[in-house]
């Protein structure tokens, strides 16, 4: 007996040597605990469950947890803030250590010295755990951050003093793990977000000088909300952001549900690009798809308390632009630059003129089979040469 707890407990410290070592790689979270739990598995150590649990800054959650089962891989969950707090987490186990910031916790699930004080504890039982044993590990001095692991233990006797003390090294040394890579996705959320999927990932990739970037052709998509500096003046500014809300939902979202890129959120306008990557069909196709989703979006009920009524025009356009960095090296701004930008937003200043509430520009008809209406040629502002306009013919929810 005294010997396998040495081999075992060697084992465990290749184990954490081998942790220490993913703590430089770019393994997902998931990946990494899987292959934790079965390395664990495989030098002995009863583990019928792992569960790993952290806070992150995400636009849309607030949490994520890893949850392993041995058969079942790992199973990753985000919760949305309004989750986060929920009864089941609160009156729980991790609840339970987070409310009273205790570094470590254990209860013993069968036998004379069981302890069932949490309804969670009787269901991991049920699943044929005799001893739960978690650790908390901070990331910051005063633990605001960093993660909960929980172990789930299904021999008969428990874990045995020694497993519990390389757990407990084996925690410590994934929350190391982890925290790198919970900062590396941490910085792709911020990113994405802020400046959208593809030219998010190019920044993180190196592109963050001025003048980084390519010439590309492009659908491009613009919008602009009506009477906004009206609905600014009249509304109060939480009701304001919430119909910019609701509008960018219509808008921006349709963009993005149609397999294109939000280039720029600019006020009240917003700026989208469908790369040309085959025939230019297919992403001028897209491009307009989402502009009628984003009309028949505006024509549906509203459930917003304050339903207020308002419009927007969107434009077409295909050409050529310059997708990249522009700015000042201390603040830069990743957009798209060039005389086709200009050409797309002029067009949908017509839109208020001509009664039409889409309209695209000669390059992007020639290329869409679409019963085009022609409503013919037509000098934008700030450019020479007239450019043929033209709205869908089908009939379009306004």
């Amino acid at each position: 007996m005294e010997q396998q707890a040495t081999e075992t407990e060697v084992l465990g410290n290749a184990i954490v040597e081998w942790l220490a070592d993913e703590a430089l790689q770019d393994s997902e979270p998931a990946t990494l605990c899987n292959e934790l739990c079965l390395r664990l598995r495989g030098v002995g150590l009863p583990l019928a469950r792992f569960h790993v649990a952290f806070r992150v800054l995400h636009p849309l959650y607030d949490a994520s947890t890893l949850n392993w089962t041995a058969g079942k891989g790992v199973v990753v969950e985000h919760f949305r803030p309004e989750e986060s707090g929920n009864d089941r987490f609160v009156r729980g186990p991790l609840g339970h250590i987070l409310a009273h910031r205790l570094p470590a916790f254990r209860r013993r699930l069968t036998g004379d010295t069981a302890l069932l004080d949490f309804d969670m504890l009787d269901e991991l039982r049920a699943m044929g755990g005799t001893d739960y044993i978690a650790f908390r590990v901070g990331f910051d001095r005063v633990s605001e951050t960093g993660i909960i692991c929980s172990w789930l233990g299904d021999r008969a006797s428990g874990f045995t003093d020694g497993e519990i003390v390389q757990l407990q090294r084996v925690t410590r040394e994934l929350g190391i793990a982890l925290k790198s890579k919970i900062e590396r996705n941490v910085a792709q959320n911020i990113a994405h977000a802020y400046l959208g999927k593809r030219a998010g990932q190019a920044v993180l990739n190196g592109s963050i000088r001025r003048g980084d970037g390519e010439k590309i052709t492009a659908a491009l998509w613009y919008s602009d909300l009506r009477r906004s500096t009206e609905l600014s003046d009249r509304l109060s500014a939480e009701a304001f952001l919430d119909l910019l809300g609701r509008y960018f939902e219509m808008t921006a979202a349709s963009v993005l549900d149609h397999g294109g890129e939000v280039v720029s959120l600019i006020g009240d306008a917003v700026l989208g690009l469908f790369r040309i990557e085959g025939a230019p069909e297919e992403a001028c196709g897209r491009a307009l798809a989402a502009a009628n989703e984003a009309r028949r979006r505006l024509g549906l009920p509203s459930t917003a308390e304050a339903d207020l009524a308002f419009d927007f025009g969107i434009s077409l356009h295909l050409g050529e632009v310059i997708y990249g960095n522009v700015g000042v090296p201390e603040r830069l701004q990743f957009t798209l630059v060039g005389s086709a930008v200009n050409e797309v937003v002029r067009v949908q200043d017509l839109t208020k003129t001509l009664g039409h509430p889409v309209l695209a520009t000669g390059p992007f008809a020639d290329v869409v089979a679409c019963p085009w209406q022609p409503l013919g040629e037509h000098t934008l502002r700030g450019l020479d040469k007239p450019m043929p306009i033209l709205t869908p013919g089908e009939p379009t929810l306004r």
